[in-house]
């Protein structure tokens, strides 16, 4: 049971490393059995097919994702420390996914269904913990949260149907969209800090 949980990580592992260099549409299962060495029937063993092994990246992303969260927020002070490292975060890691993928994950069903109860499960706690940084004195008081939230979730769809994931990179994107509502939220103690927080680490 362990060796069959350990293979599957692997082709995990390897399945993520080819969608985000090539895009999801354009590898295919027996793209992924070459890359492993490893038959076809052994991979739909695994998996049934490409978007429940899709969907097991991104299920595992999440996850580790988690954990890097717990290991910024064990060292943030407040609210400001703990976004914009991940922003930071964020902006390399699209750096290394090709655009097609962003446009390509949208055409699953399962896929988009687990995308919209990943955003429902966790908006509740995204906007309490948001709502935290105007106790801190980082974020105006008049600032509702849950539209902010709602409205930054809903940005990946949005892009693809107005054609600007098709001008624009998702770093570009994120950099106009996230970090200039973020700071556009932010009291003059906020802007302080995220300003300066941008000069000492470049993005570049």
């Amino acid at each position: 049971m362990q060796q069959r949980e350990e293979v599957r990580q692997h082709v995990i592992s390897v399945a993520t490393k080819l969608f985000h260099s090539q895009g999801i549409r354009s590898v295919t299962m027996d793209n992924i059995a070459h890359e492993l060495t490893m038959s076809k029937r052994t991979l739909y063993q695994l998996f049934a097919d490409k978007e429940e092994l899709l969907l097991a990246c991104l299920v595992y992303r999440d996850k580790k994702e988690r954990e890097r969260l717990t290991l910024i927020s064990q060292r943030a002070k407040n609210v400001l420390e703990f976004l914009l490292p991940l922003f930071v975060a964020k902006m390399r890691e699209m750096d290394q996914i090709c655009s097609s993928f962003f446009a390509d994950v949208m055409k699953y069903p399962r896929v988009m269904e687990y995308f919209e109860h990943h955003k429902r499960d966790n908006e509740d706690d995204t906007v309490a913990f948001l709502n935290r940084g105007k106790e801190q004195g980082l974020f105006r008081d008049e600032i509702n949260f849950r539209v902010v939230t709602r409205q930054l979730s809903s940005g990946m769809e949005m892009f693809q149907r107005n054609g600007l994931a098709n001008e624009y990179s998702q770093r570009e994107l994120f950099e106009n969209t996230v970090l200039v509502t973020i700071r556009g939220c932010a009291t003059p103690k906020g802007v302080s800090m995220i300003d300066e927080f941008f000069k000492e680490y470049t993005l570049k």
